[in-house]
């Protein structure tokens, strides 16, 4: 196949038309009209952020021209997918969560849902020189305190209990007030406004956003809980029951 190179310009329109995906994220290097009418897949439902800022609207799906973008484009029996080829152009990080169809250029981004699968929150992460700061958002919950943390599997299915106990690579005990701990993915608690909204800005001691490393968060999961989290409990800070949560990206 013939291939052709992209003018800045021409990544920028392909960036505004849409994110198009595939599990197997690979390179895209086709001629666009041309691959159009050989669309194959069905549209998706797929979150989109770059550098921390949401570009999908109210359905999660993406128009160019007034069609739904596919999942993915095949011609020839390869796969492209041009969101790849403007990560790259950006020199920026691509990071996908396979189970939420969620992909981040730049900063990952979570989106936070509660066990009805509403999206009441946005957590973003970026990389400082002592761990990673996340910045969070989100609604619907009680006013007070709620904790807050980074939990060693991905959760499926809306299950939060599938996301397993607390990141905890070096093998600590819970709590930032435990003298024998803390879990890596321990954090303070969220302060919730009378209006049940919450905006804060944290650090996770000791974590890394570098894939493979064994303190990585990359293919995680944040949970907010209902109750307060004392800090020193085992296993998780008597916080009560798990109420919203989210996947972070690989």
């Amino acid at each position: 196949m013939k291939k052709r190179s992209f003018s800045t310009k021409q990544m920028a329109g392909a960036f505004v038309a849409g994110a198009l995906l595939f599990s197997g994220i690979s390179y895209a290097a086709a001629n666009a009209n041309e691959a159009k009418n050989v669309v194959s897949g069905t549209a998706a439902k797929i979150m989109f952020f770059l550098n921390g800022e949401e570009h999908s609207n109210k359905d999660g799906k993406y128009v160019n021209h007034g069609t739904a973008v596919p999942a993915s484009i095949i011609h020839q029996g390869t796969t492209y997918v041009p969101v790849r080829m403007i990560a790259d152009q950006l020199d920026k990080s691509l990071f996908w969560d396979e189970t939420t169809r969620s992909v981040s250029i730049g900063k990952p981004s979570v989106k936070l849902l509660n066990a009805s699968g509403e999206a009441l929150g946005l957590a973003t992460f970026e990389e400082v020189e002592d761990g990673v700061r996340v910045k969070i958002s989100a609604s619907g919950l009680t006013p007070g305190k709620h904790g807050f943390h980074v939990h060693e599997n991905a959760i499926e299915s809306l299950d939060f209990k599938s996301a397993g106990g607390h990141f905890n690579p070096t093998d600590k005990h819970h709590g930032l007030e435990n003298p024998q701990g803390s879990h890596v993915g321990d954090m303070p608690n969220l302060m919730v406004k009378e209006d049940g909204t919450v905006e804060a800005e944290v650090t996770i001691q000791h974590a890394t956003l570098e894939k493979d490393k064994p303190n990585s968060i990359l293919g995680r999961s944040l949970i907010i809980h209902a109750g307060e989290d004392d800090n020193k409990s085992d296993p998780a800070g008597n916080s009560g029951d798990r109420i919203m949560g989210g996947n972070i990206p690989k």
